[in-house]
């Protein structure tokens, strides 16, 4: 018994990994080079119900090695950075779902240990709660993180990469980023004061979230509540 449940938590990792990793290579450009909507955190949330936490997290692994992998760019820099980015982004999407399904009470041991009894429909609550948590967590969480580490930490590799901004030093956050010469020219633009800088970030990431939030808690929702009524 212990051996057909481990065959078929592999067989679930297995099957999710490659589908997280499709839709992880079908992105939609969104202004800067770097922001690419994918809906592939359909297939984590799916692993966090069917296998687990763990298993998702794991699934978040090895969506960026072969997703990378796969595009040819495993060893260039500022794709690791930008994988590194889109796994911090899981994670808040994957947080954030075991703490709204906490707070609703539709939290549920992974399907593939326990069956659901008596599987229920989603309710309007649980579509208002994870649709609007996810979204609003989502892109206040991405860009507050990006405004003070990660954009920086980007740039910079973007800088040392390719020698696009004529930054003096690498940066690790944004204190150091905006006291450096070359923020007078990012892409045209002047960012070498918060203001400019805060706004940019804003302007260019809130469409991303919100789409990637909005879209995967929408498509994760009747998927979550089909497996519920199947016997895995």
């Amino acid at each position: 018994m212990r051996t057909n449940y481990r065959l078929k938590k592999l067989i679930f990792i297995a099957s999710l990994a490659a589908i997280s990793v499709v839709f992880g290579l079908i992105e939609i450009p969104l202004g800067l080079p770097w922001l690419k909507l994918d809906v592939s955190e359909i297939a984590i949330l799916v692993a966090a119900v069917v296998i687990g936490y763990k298993g998702a997290f794991g699934l978040v692994i090895l969506r960026g090695l072969f997703r990378q992998a796969f595009q040819g760019q495993l060893f260039m820099p500022t794709e690791l950075v930008g994988e590194a980015i889109a796994m911090v982004a899981s994670t808040v999407l994957l947080l954030t779902y075991y703490g709204l399904s906490k707070a609703i009470k539709t939290y549920r041991k992974p399907l593939i240990s326990e069956a659901v009894v008596e599987p229920q429909a989603v309710s309007s609550l649980e579509i208002l709660v994870i649709i609007g948590g996810l979204t609003f967590s989502l892109t206040v969480v991405m860009i507050t993180l990006n405004i003070f580490v990660l954009t920086p930490i980007y740039l910079s590799t973007y800088d040392a990469v390719f020698q696009f901004f004529e930054f003096e030093t690498f940066h690790f956050t944004a204190f150091t980023l905006l006291n450096d010469p070359g923020m007078a020219n990012i892409f045209g633009a002047d960012l070498s004061s918060w203001n400019l800088y805060v706004t940019y970030i804003v302007v260019n990431y809130t469409l991303l979230n919100l789409a990637k939030g909005f879209i995967t808690s929408m498509l994760f929702l009747p998927i979550k509540s089909t497996l519920e009524k199947v016997e895995l």
